[in-house]
């Protein structure tokens, strides 16, 4: 296993785009730099670097880092480091699409209110097939 120097460690949080929380507060603070980062899904991630120029010698502080502080791989890691590319982050779930991309918010409740149609019957409804039914409703029912 090849061991990061912090230098590694600073190149991997600028590939990334980690917040360096001391250069945010013009301070320095202790002997570490802190750093934040939120993931695409929301998570917040934090780490420290040493102010240094070590290198790590210990694996298991290594993969402890990796797993607890950076959530990523060691490839991961080591492609950021040499060549530039960050780590390839889950995104957050998008939610379904309709049929047609989406009923009119109006039309959804009054085909919920009035026509009585159910919640699980409009998702998968197209805006047309949901027109199509709130005229066939409206017909039926000149009153409104």
């Amino acid at each position: 296993m090849r061991l990061p120097t912090t230098k590694d460690l600073l190149r991997f949080l600028a590939v990334e785009g980690w917040e360096d929380k001391d250069a945010a507060s013009g301070k320095r603070t202790g002997d570490h730099h802190r750093f934040v980062f939120t993931t695409p899904t929301g998570d917040r991630l934090y780490t420290k670097v040493s102010h240094g120029t070590k290198s790590y010698r210990s694996r298991d502080l290594f993969k402890a880092i990796l797993r607890d502080q950076l959530q990523v791989s060691e490839e991961e890691f080591w492609q950021a480091v040499d060549h530039g590319v960050a780590p390839n982050r889950p995104r957050p779930e998008q939610p379904a699409q309709t049929k047609g991309g989406g009923i009119d918010a109006k039309l959804a409740r009054n085909l919920l209110t009035k026509v009585g149609v159910r919640p699980t019957e409009l998702a998968g409804l197209s805006q047309g097939d949901a027109v199509a039914l709130w005229q066939a409703w409206l017909a039926d029912h000149p009153e409104g």
